[in-house]
């Protein structure tokens, strides 16, 4: 699907958002903008008596009055005008939020096409959306590794100092989030992961990586993509305009690849390969194009009975039908037994949101050994965007013992490698960490209680 029709779906779809409401307030996009500059919807004229409105990420006018910011108050027959900032990037998207009438509505502005340069001093500025196969073939390391990383003076490593975990070092030379690793059904590592220089605004979709020893790593390129394969998944809001996908897992599910993902701000999707190879290509495994509302980072879980379990959130469970086409019952959050409700061992918000008895607040992880399910999930420990960790016999619950696991871990993934060895996946999401957005393994093992702990 090419970018123009991208663009045409989501004006129509956007103009369809409005039109369900009241059918009065449509801002169609507006195309060929020039880049960094203010761009005017078309104006309207409201409909209604007193209506209560607010802008994000933008401005609205009233009648030829000031741009104004915020919240303000309609009355029937003013004449509404919104303007959005343009981005600098070719065929980008720009877009404001306008909250009405217990609706929203939105206006785009698409930047003109034009050519940039490949590099800007010294740092990629080009392709920000894709990550391998290696940052020096893409014209070197972006804009936004090179702030966490080799200009981040506040980048300590203190978790290796400390003894924590071994001295680490990444697997690739690429920018990737939420690094995962699956075994495939051929025997193969494959590693997936939120890649692109910045995925709070945009990527290309889903990059894979490959390899039969967890040293040497093939690229295989972007396996599903925005521009060809995207549906539902298109321009969305989330503060500006979104096209991104967060945390994709490849998971080998009976006999066939599975990639599960996130849209921002907050839906999930599954994939499924149409091919039965881990390159695809992918369809949407659910049906009538459908994809799971609310929350992120899903994951699955395949037991030993052939039962596949969607995992989400912060620890969310729910049985898939046979089929794998939907859920076949409503997601439960397991119990947690003596939860640890020191704040320092959880996110600044889990104290008002969860009362600090989860297991951790997003990235949600499943696995099972010697008959114990492990539910993990990242959350602050100390600071450290850790992997935590609770044990039960049931995949229900309740769990128990919440323990940090691997510091720094975060929202992550474990494996078994073909001698035996366990690993968790890691890619630094702290100042504590040795290095940030390049993925890694850490080797574990397990207490005599059940409980992980990082070999050193």
């Amino acid at each position: 699907m090419n970018h123009y029709r991208i663009v045409a779906i989501v004006s129509l779809i956007l103009s369809c958002v409005a039109c369900k409401h009241t059918g009065d307030y449509t801002f169609a996009t507006r195309s060929d903008a020039e880049p960094d500059t203010w761009v005017e919807s078309a104006p309207v004229i409201i409909a209604h008596d007193t209506l209560h409105v607010t802008i994000q990420n933008g401005e609205l006018r009233i009648g030829s009055g000031e741009w104004l910011r915020g919240s303000h108050v309609l009355s029937l027959g003013d004449t509404l005008t919104l303007r959005v900032k343009s981005s600098n990037y070719p065929d980008d998207m720009a877009m404001c939020c306008l909250l009405m009438n217990n609706a929203k509505y939105y206006f785009s502005a698409q930047t003109k096409s034009f050519e940039i340069p490949d590099t800007l001093d010294g740092a990629r500025y080009k392709y920000l959306g894709i990550s391998g196969p290696d940052h020096t073939a893409l014209g070197g390391p972006s804009p936004l590794w090179l702030k966490y990383n080799t200009r981040n003076t506040k980048l300590t490593g203190s978790v290796v100092k400390q003894g924590l975990i071994p001295d680490i070092k990444p697997l690739i030379d690429a920018q990737i989030r939420d690094a995962v690793i699956c075994v495939g059904g051929d025997g193969c590592y494959y590693l997936t992961g939120s890649t692109g220089n910045d995925i709070w605004h945009a990527n290309d979709g889903v990059e894979l990586w490959k390899s039969r020893d967890l040293k040497q790593w093939e690229y295989m390129g972007l396996v599903w993509s925005f521009e060809q394969d995207a549906t539902w998944q298109q321009w969305r809001f989330h503060k500006k305009a979104v096209r991104a996908l967060w945390a994709p897992e490849l998971h080998y599910i009976k006999g066939n690849y599975y990639i599960t993902l996130s849209m921002p701000p907050g839906d999930r999707g599954l994939l499924k390969s149409v091919t039965g190879r881990p390159e695809g290509p992918y369809i949407n495994a659910l049906a009538d194009d459908g994809y799971w509302a609310t929350d992120i980072d899903a994951s699955l879980f395949e037991d030993e009975d052939g039962s596949v379990y969607l995992v989400y959130g912060g620890g969310f469970i729910a049985r898939m039908k046979e089929d794998m086409s939907g859920l076949a019952e409503e997601p439960v959050k397991p119990v947690l037994l003596d939860p640890d409700t020191i704040p320092s061992h959880h996110a600044a918000t889990c104290a008002t949101r969860r009362d600090c008895k989860d297991i951790g607040r997003e990235g949600a992880f499943l696995f099972k050994r010697d008959g114990i399910y492990y539910l993990t999930a990242a959350d602050s420990y100390e600071g450290r965007y850790s992997s935590m960790v609770a044990i039960s016999e049931s995949i229900y619950g309740p769990y128990r013992m919440r323990h940090e696991a691997v510091p720094c871990g975060g929202g992550t993934g474990y494996f078994r490698d073909h001698d035996g060895q366990w690993w968790c996946s890691f890619f630094g999401n702290d100042n504590q960490a040795p290095f940030r957005e390049m993925p890694a393994i850490v080797p574990i093992d397990f207490a005599p209680d059940g409980k992980i702990f990082v070999v050193k």
